[in-house]
C-alpha cells in the first residue's frame, strides 16, 4: 500500500506536514477527514486521494470552490510527487524531498531538455544542474537534508521573535506571488517561469512555512503535524 506525505506551503495551516498517510484519505474542514484544514473556502469533504494500480488518484468531491493541481482546475487526476494541490486558500505540496528527487532521477531524460538557467543560458552538463527536477519542477540538492538542520534561534526576546516572524512572512508572501501565477505544462514539463527557480521557490516556501509555525507555536507545532 502506498503512503503519501503532504506539506502545507500556504494557507492558515502552512508549515504543517502530514507524513506517511495510508490510502485512502480525504481532505476537508470536517473533523472526520484524515487531513483537516482550517480554511473556510474548503468544503467539509473537499477531495479524496486513493491508490489505483500503484498510482495516486485525486478526486474532487463536488466541492464548492473546486480543486486545482499545478494551477489547472480538475475533478479527477493522477498525482505525481512534486505536484501542488490548491483548495480554497490552501496549497499543499505532494511528497517528501526524497520522493521528488527519486522521481526526477528515474525520469531524467523527460526533463533534461527543459532545463534552463534563470538567465536563459543552457546548462553545460559538467556537473549537472544546481537543482534536481521532477514533474517539471526543480529541487535543491541540499534539500535532501532534514528541514530541522536549520534551527530557529533560541533565547530571543518577544520583540526579536516578532521581527523574525515578520521577515519570514514577507519572504513567504513574495514566493506565494510566484506560485499564484505559475501554470504547469505537463506535456512539456514547463512552467511560466524558469523550472529550477520555480521548485526552488516551492521548497524554500515550505521551509519558511514550517519555521513560521515553529515561532508561533514552539511547543506544539511539530508534534501536532506528526500526529495527523
Amino acid at each position: 500500500m502506498q503512503r503519501i506525505t503532504l506539506r502545507v506551503i500556504s494557507g492558515a495551516d502552512r508549515g504543517r506536514v502530514y507524513r506517511e498517510l495510508a490510502m485512502p484519505i480525504t481532505i476537508g474542514r470536517e473533523e472526520g477527514n484524515m487531513v483537516q484544514l482550517n480554511d473556510e473556502r474548503i468544503s467539509r469533504y473537499h477531495v479524496k486521494i486513493q491508490e489505483d494500480e500503484n498510482r495516486l488518484v485525486i478526486t474532487d468531491l463536488d466541492s464548492t470552490n473546486g480543486t486545482r493541481v499545478n494551477g489547472h482546475v480538475c475533478s479527477l487526476k493522477i498525482l505525481r510527487y512534486g505536484d501542488t494541490i490548491s483548495i480554497g486558500r490552501t496549497v499543499l505540496l505532494v511528497g517528501t524531498r526524497e520522493q521528488v528527487a527519486d522521481w526526477f532521477d528515474s525520469n531524467r531524460d523527460l526533463t533534461s531538455n527543459s532545463a534552463r538557467s534563470p538567465m536563459g543560458v543552457e546548462d553545460d552538463g559538467d556537473e549537472g544542474p544546481d537543482f534536481d527536477m521532477s514533474t517539471g519542477l526543480a529541487i535543491p540538492k541540499m534539500a535532501h537534508s532534514s528541514s530541522h538542520d536549520v534551527q530557529i534561534p533560541h533565547g530571543m526576546s518577544p520583540g526579536q521573535s516578532a521581527e523574525l516572524r515578520e521577515l519570514l512572512d514577507i519572504l513567504h508572501t513574495g514566493m506565494r506571488a510566484v506560485v499564484d501565477v505559475a501554470s504547469v505544462d505537463e506535456k512539456e514539463s514547463l512552467v511560466t517561469i524558469d523550472i529550477r527557480a520555480w521548485q526552488k521557490f516551492l521548497m524554500i516556501q515550505s521551509e519558511l512555512a514550517e519555521m513560521i509555525r515553529g515561532i508561533e507555536d514552539p511547543q506544539g507545532s511539530d508534534a501536532s503535524s506528526r500526529q495527523k
